[in-house]
């Protein structure tokens, strides 16, 4: 899955990066690969809360989880 990042330089040095589709999660690192390393590990949490949240809704309710794609708006 891709997303996109925002990666902007910091006026003290250094780099802050966000994901535009997440809101939430807002990175630093001392250069754009930190920021970039740090903000990847963000969303996989992110993405691991959301999973469990499901998990947990779905166990309350009789439900099935099914998975669909989605074409890409651009």
């Amino acid at each position: 899955m891709q997303y996109t990042i925002v990666l902007e330089p910091n006026d003290e040095g250094g780099f802050t990066a966000r994901c535009v589709e997440i809101p939430g999660p807002v990175c630093q690192g001392a250069n754009k690969g930190e920021a970039l390393a740090r903000l990847r590990e963000a969303i996989g949490e992110v993405q691991q809360a959301w999973e469990a949240d499901l998990h947990r809704t779905i166990q309350s309710l009789s439900s099935e989880i099914i998975r669909i794609d989605v074409a890409d708006a651009a």
